[in-house]
């Protein structure tokens, strides 16, 4: 029998990198999903296909015990010594994170065996651009493996397995990705409070004012830039506490206007939000050009997600009451955009 799951991306409507350090984000589950699906097999091969990278592996159950464990030795090492390249090492390959996914389900549970199965992936959600792909990855696969292994479909054991693996990823990451992937909606999320569900009606005017637009994959990854921040913040302490502290002012900020449905104040809070993000190094001069022409049109604009330092930034999130006015300064720059869904469900079963 199949089992198929699906998991929303998100977005960070503010708060990314300053949530690291236990500051406040509002991140919001987005209408793209990623969907993982099991058919179990006989063999006694794991196989784990990727549509979105047109590649597969196969391998034993001893291969998948190896490779989370050297994933685990690296991390550790990591942690310690904040080499990046060590790692970027660790998910090197496209299809290294879904098998260490899989071997950190197999050791929360302490299993010794494993029924053979071929794992699909099939994924929405734009891969590295800041729209949580991992960590809806992250959760698929465990919600997945639950199903099949006859584990509880229990969200709060679900997300603490695929936080796990998140940081196999990225190192420190906050846990606000896959915590908001697997609980869905619109979401407060800080390190040391977890998850609250924000229950805000957010007016259509409001709503209808979001877009997206997909500047490319970053050549940093997550944990890349997440540990230049970390840099940053050993080397000047006084000025990213200032900045961090200035974007959890911002994100109460913006938590008010949601609720009051003030199209002017959001743009007003996510420039401000963008320029503290620009003082921690993580916005590219193409991503700030772009920025500084939908500002110029009348909306707001930031990056969501970790950023880049070279060109592309991932998913650049547009606030703009004045949809003639993006379409012309997008389509000077020649760049798509789509409205974007907020709210959406999280980690669920398909039929």
């Amino acid at each position: 029998m199949k089992i198929k799951v699906s998991v929303p991306g998100k977005i960070h409507l503010l708060g990314e990198h300053a949530v690291v350090y236990n500051k406040p984000a509002i991140i919001a589950a987005v209408g793209k999903r990623c969907f993982v699906e099991i058919t179990p097999r006989t063999d006694g091969k794991i196989i784990v296909k990727s549509q979105n990278y047109k590649k597969e592996i196969t391998v034993g159950f001893k291969d998948v015990i190896a490779k989370f464990e050297k994933a685990q030795n690296d991390w550790e090492t990591y942690s310690e010594n904040n080499d990046v390249n060590l790692l970027k090492s660790i998910t090197k390959d496209a299809l290294d994170y879904p098998l260490i996914i899989i071997g950190q389900f197999l050791n929360y549970y302490k299993l010794n065996s494993l029924n053979s199965f071929e794992l699909t992936i099939d994924s929405q959600i734009p891969i590295g651009s800041g729209m949580g792909s991992s960590g809806a990855l992250s959760v698929s696969i465990i919600g997945a493996l639950s199903l099949f292994t006859d584990k509880p479909f229990d969200k709060e054991i679900i997300n603490k397995i695929a936080f796990l693996a998140e940081q196999k990823k990225h190192g420190k990451p906050s846990g606000g990705d896959n915590t908001t992937s697997c609980f869905g909606g619109l979401a407060w999320f800080k390190k040391d409070e977890g998850l609250k569900h924000l229950d805000i009606s957010l007016q259509k005017d409001i709503t209808e004012n979001f877009y997206i637009i997909n500047t490319g994959t970053p050549e940093e990854t997550t944990g890349e830039m997440v540990s230049l921040v970390r840099g940053l913040v050993a080397e000047k302490p006084e000025y990213t506490e200032k900045i961090f502290n200035d974007q959890e002012k911002l994100v109460n900020d913006l938590l008010s206007v949601l609720e009051t449905s003030n199209g002017d104040e959001i743009i007003k809070i996510i420039k401000l939000g963008e320029q503290n993000l620009e003082k921690l190094g993580v916005v590219s001069p193409f991503a700030k050009k772009i920025i500084r022409d939908v500002e110029r049109s009348g909306g707001a604009a930031k990056i969501c997600g970790a950023g880049g330092k070279t060109k592309a930034t991932g998913i650049i999130l547009i606030y703009h009451q004045n949809l003639k006015n993006l379409q012309k300064v997008l389509k000077s720059e020649d760049l798509e955009f789509s409205q974007i869904s907020l709210g959406e469900e999280g980690v669920r079963i398909e039929e």
